[in-house]
């Protein structure tokens, strides 16, 4: 489980770093402010592994509110594909999507790890 968390923390710090290369404003950070948040709680899991479920769910929750916040960007994209509305800023459309489609990655793995760890 820490092995997924970790992937998907790791391609989120470097999506806002390489976002904000190109937009230089702040809110490019956010996916790497997710991520920094993703890997300050793997870290408390290893150093308290008692909790270590608790600070999973943590994780879970981090990514729900991941793709919470950016799930707009998925209608304004197939938007954009459908009818070929305008962008109002295509890279943040562009960031925010890829964000969700991590977040969403993420929880679905996360979930199945949650299952597959009950049955056994």
């Amino acid at each position: 489980m820490d092995n997924i968390f970790n992937k998907i923390s790791i391609s989120l710090i470097v999506l806002g770093i390489a976002f904000y290369a190109f937009a230089m404003t702040f809110t490019a950070l956010i996916p790497s402010i997710l991520g920094l948040l993703m890997q300050v709680v793997l870290f408390l899991g290893r150093t308290f592994p008692k909790f270590h479920k608790h600070f999973a769910h943590i994780n879970v929750l981090i990514l729900i509110l991941g793709m919470g916040a950016t799930y707009g960007s998925v209608a304004d994209l197939f938007g954009y594909l459908l009818s070929g509305s305008n962008l109002a800023r295509p890279l943040a459309t562009i960031e925010q999507f890829t964000t969700f489609v991590l977040c969403l990655v993420g929880f679905i793995m996360a979930v199945k790890s949650f299952i597959n760890a009950r049955k056994s």
